[in-house]
């Protein structure tokens, strides 16, 4: 396959071979323009070399591929000379020398970027700083000493100073301004940046580009400006396996202004049906916190009750928190004429409207305190459940913002809570709180009971039919973190979690390393089988010692050997299986670390972010010449606090939860679907115990699913089937929405109605009788009065008792088909966001629903849109998540169960119907009109015409005064949304 598009000494290169499909699709979809970044993500393993230099090819300019390693650099340069050339030109001259370039030259990030110093952007904004004392009428010589003296006298405010002008710093050399940087580049830099542009570099290939923040970034940029200052337009190739987090924001935006928006995306799944990864499935596993912890988390709980009781059980702290609910009346909003009911409902509204965070909050402390409180009955049920541990903290620190800093004679009270709520990690400021390290989930992130849950997960593993190709690992954030919370003296990470498996005399047969930056650890049962293989693949004096506190474990000396060569010998033990479980941290066994043997991860990392996730799991999937089927098991371990811990927090989960929204997988309810998130781990059955759990249902144990996941384990083997290799496939990312525990009353015709409009119906069929006797007199009066008569009957009994017929036709086709009911609902969502121009048109077949069942009970249903865009059919499912979620602010209402005036006018008999419903029952359910249909009335009313007609009857409201904030607080109450709320799921096939 010969790449170049145009001449250039690349032009020619020829790649032998057949080319993988999702490499060709790249290379199809993706246009090289110079000037217009090429964005590719892709997993480990997938040949994004080859891409790369395939694409620096087609734009045929001399090319510079920077990586983040000598080893990767040297990859780079073997698989460049591996391409051939054609007839139309010498051979491609390949060179990683960075004083003689060649027509491709790979060199590292490093070689490019050394700095004259190691703070280039705190030295900008100082001179910054610097220029603008200057401006502001200071010699050079005064604006220098004053920094000086600022930086010595008030610390925080200097470099409060410091980082907001490496802000603007950032900015600015993001914008690509060489001179700038110029001035922070090491003369070797410069040179080398010299020796490139002169060259004629123009196609700048970034391997790894995640590792594109900070300085390497602005390096880049500043490479890329100097070509440009050259004459010529440069071509940069980013090339990833994984986005970098969105946390630092200055990070993130150095990136996005180099290579802006990913371009084209191979799904690890597409490499899996090649055959070019392993098959893989991700695992979950749960732990309740060991009773040291839990008498530390009771301990914490009752020192945040306390707190919080002292400062809200009085008449002051509830005075607050009724003014917080009941805001002063505006006498522009006429509340004093209404009645007392209706104001209160007013004022509730506008709490809720100015802040809807902090009135939940208030609403549930008013619960907890004050539970006959007359308010509460105006208030949603959501806002009258127990308030959680932030939502607890937060009140407190808006009470002491509003109540006790303005009074002086609260000083001591305001210092008091500030001390306080410094335990429960919140810093309190005159300026507002702000969320700190949260001693709770440090406690349940480094739960000592995960260490013990590795052997029940690794004797999981030895008892299925692939226990012999067993090769594990451990992965921990740090080698010990200091943190000791809850567990006397043994502080969490990997030597803690060693220590742990050493001793368990189940695992002795893997024979486990443990191995970090700086520690090398064997059980001290393994000494005669790992001592030995250490000594040959280290060529090293190695010496044991005991370890203090740790009798079952030995450390070793490696008499001054490298960690990389350390990590190397592991690898090889590992692949070998000397040792089946090794014990480390993710520094060194995260990215770069390559082991094609390794087929078992166990993640006890406390971080979720797409890159750290994403690389973890990539060390599980190579492909390993030993075990040809090889399949990975990825585990993630995740602490949850039982019902007898009256705290309501679950940090954990919720990093669980993040996580897998990063990963592909098999979707446990269904092994032929490929979808992302927590589904991949969880059935929906699986799903709602976890939530139970979290929501303090005594009737769950972490114990008992935790024994059904086990029972329920799928074999390896069956994964490597699933996965269906070889087999064809689309490439198609979709997306849904997941309703759990759905209940159609709310939003349909409820049943009571359907009754009703019967009763209604038998009574027209009454009438419609006797009126026959009429009509047969009319006939044997002659003709024209039968004619006459028989036609009035008709058309009274069309428009009278149609409208009814017909809907009570609807009514019972939804109660015999709840999926009838929400294809209605997706089918009018669709056609409102069509009609208001944020997705093309959809026709019947592309709209599916999808029932998931255990016996009769139907636990949830899949809602999605199929063709069209990815962000087109996200769309689609964002909006239905606003439909059936809990109401929040929207611009419009629907309420179900009442038909809109209009239609009433027309159908009296189906108004009559409903009257008699709602008097019967608690009446309609609101529902919100997603955001993108209710931006224009217009879209709005449609939308409301389309569900009157295939869903039920409805009427629309508008929140646009002060009034119908009294409408969106009984919504609030009176939702329609289902129980838990909608979840959306990303699907690939």
């Amino acid at each position: 396959m010969t790449t170049g598009e145009r001449g250039g000494p690349l032009s020619g290169w020829r790649h032998q071979g057949t080319l993988r499909r999702y490499q060709q699709d790249v290379l199809d979809r993706v246009p090289v323009v110079p000037g217009d970044p090429v964005h590719v993500v892709a997993p480990p393993g997938s040949g994004k070399t080859l891409l790369g230099l395939l694409l620096a090819g087609r734009h045929g300019a001399r090319a510079l591929a920077l990586a983040p390693t000598a080893t990767i650099r040297s990859q780079w340069a073997a698989s460049a000379a591996a391409l051939g050339t054609d007839d139309r030109g010498p051979a491609v001259t390949v060179s990683e020398d960075p004083e003689h370039p060649g027509d491709l030259t790979a060199l590292t990030y490093q070689m490019l970027s050394v700095l004259e110093t190691g703070k280039p952007l705190t030295e900008l904004a100082r001179a910054d700083w610097q220029r603008e004392l200057v401006e502001g009428g200071r010699d050079e010589d005064g604006a220098s000493a004053w920094l000086v003296e600022l930086e010595a006298a008030n610390r925080t405010a200097y470099r409060k100073g410091i980082a907001r002008r490496s802000r603007a710093v950032r900015r600015r050399l993001a914008r690509e301004d060489p001179a700038l940087l110029e001035t922070a580049l090491h003369p070797n830099a410069r040179a080398l940046v010299d020796r490139l542009v002169a060259h004629g570099v123009e196609t700048i290939v970034l391997d790894e580009c995640h590792h594109l923040l900070d300085h390497w970034a602005l390096v880049v940029a500043y490479l890329a400006g100097r070509i440009r200052q050259s004459g010529r337009e440069p071509l940069l190739i980013g090339l990833t396996a994984t986005l970098p987090s969105t946390e630092d924001r200055d990070a993130h935006d150095n990136y996005t202004a180099l290579l802006g928006d990913v371009d084209h995306e191979v799904p690890t799944p597409a490499v899996v049906k090649e055959g070019n990864l392993a098959p893989y499935r991700d695992h979950v596993w749960f732990v309740e916190p060991t009773d040291e912890e839990r008498t530390f988390l009771r301990d914490h709980q009752d020192r945040l009750a306390a707190l919080v009781s002292t400062t809200f059980d009085d008449p002051d702290g509830v005075d607050w928190l009724v003014h917080t609910l009941q805001p002063p009346v505006d006498d522009q909003d006429g509340d004093r004429d209404r009645p007392s009911g209706t104001a209160s409902e007013a004022r509730l509204a506008r709490a809720f409207d100015a802040d809807f965070a902090v009135a939940e909050s208030a609403a549930r402390m008013l619960a907890e305190v004050r539970p006959e409180h007359p308010v509460l009955a105006l208030v949603h049920p959501g806002a009258r459940t127990a308030p959680d541990a932030e939502q607890r903290l937060r009140i407190l620190a808006r009470y002491a913002l509003d109540r006790v800093l303005p009074d002086p004679g609260r000083a001591e009270q305001w210092h008091r809570i500030k001390r306080s709520i410094v335990d429960f990690g919140f810093t309190l400021t005159d300026r507002g709180v702000r969320r700190g390290r949260d001693p709770v989930d440090t406690v349940l992130a480094s739960s000592a009971a995960k260490d013990t849950a590795v052997g029940e997960i690794l004797r999981l593993e030895l008892e299925q039919e692939s226990a012999d190709h067993l090769r594990a690992v451990v992965v921990t954030d740090h080698a010990t973190h200091g943190n000791a919370r809850g567990t006397g003296a043994r502080s969490g990470g990997a030597l803690r979690t060693f220590a742990t498996v050493a001793a368990d005399p189940t695992l002795a047969g893997l024979h486990p390393v443990l191995v970090t930056a700086k520690h090398l650890r064997i059980a001290a049962r393994d000494a005669d089988v790992l001592l030995p293989a250490l000594r040959r693949h280290l060529d090293a004096d190695l010496t044991v010692a005991p370890v203090e506190g740790a009798p079952d474990v030995l450390a070793v000396d490696t008499a001054g050997a490298g960690s990389a060569a350390v990590i190397a010998a592991v690898s090889v033990l590992l692949t070998d299986a000397t040792t089946r479980l090794v014990v480390g941290t993710r520094g060194l066994l995260g990215e770069g670390w390559d082991c094609p043997a390794a087929n078992t991860l166990i993640d006890l990392t406390a971080v979720a972010t797409s890159s750290a996730t994403q690389q973890l799991r990539g060390r599980t999937l190579r492909l390993d010449p030993a075990w040809p089927r090889k399949v990975a098991h990825n585990w993630t371990i995740t602490t949850v606090l039982p019902a007898d811990v009256p705290l309501l927090a679950a940090p954990d989960v919720s990093r669980m939860h993040r996580k897998h929204e990063q990963i592909w997988g098999l979707l446990r309810e269904d092994d032929t679907q490929v979808v992302r998130g927590t589904g991949t781990a969880l059935s929906d059955r699986h799903a709602l115990r976890l939530a139970a759990l979290v929501a303090k249902d005594r009737r769950q144990t972490v114990r008992a699913l935790d024994d059904d996941l086990a029972a329920i384990l799928p074999p390896r083997e069956q994964t490597h089937a699933a996965w269906r290799i070889g087999e064809p496939y689309a490439d198609r990312e979709s997306t849904a929405a997941v309703l759990h525990e759905p209940d159609a009353a709310p939003f349909t015709t409820g049943p009571t109605a359907a009754a009703v409009m019967a009763a209604v119906l038998a009574l027209v069929l009454a009438v419609v009788g006797q009126s026959l006797r009429v009509l047969v007199e009319l006939w044997r009066a002659g003709a024209v009065p039968g004619v006459v008569g028989t036609a009035a009957v008709v058309v009274a009994a069309i428009v009278v008792a149609w409208p009814v017929a017909r809907q009570l036709g609807t009514a019972l086709r939804q109660r015999i088909d709840t999926a009838g009911g929400h294809r209605g609902a997706v089918r009018a969502v669709v056609d409102g966001l069509h009609r208001a121009g944020r997705i093309p048109a959809y026709g019947e077949g592309d709209i599916r629903v999808t029932p998931h069942k255990v016996g009769r009970v139907t636990l949830s249903f899949t809602l999605e849109a199929v063709g069209g865009s990815v962000e087109d059919r996200r769309t689609v499912t964002h909006a239905l998540a606003e439909l059936f979620g809990p109401v929040r602010t929207p611009r419009f209402l629907l309420e179900t169960g009442r038909a809109s005036p209009a239609r009433l006018r027309r159908a009296p008999l189906l108004a009559l119907a409903l009257w008699i419903a709602r008097g019967l029952t608690r009446g309609g359910r609101s529902l919100a009109v997603p955001t993108g249909i209710g931006r224009r009335r217009e879209d709005a009313e449609a939308f409301a015409a389309d569900w009157e007609r295939s869903v039920g009857p409805c009427r629309l409201h508008e929140i646009d005064s002060p009034g119908s904030l009294v409408l969106l607080l009984r919504a609030r109450r009176d939702s329609g949304a289902t129980r838990t709320p909608p979840s959306l799921r990303d699907q690939w096939s």
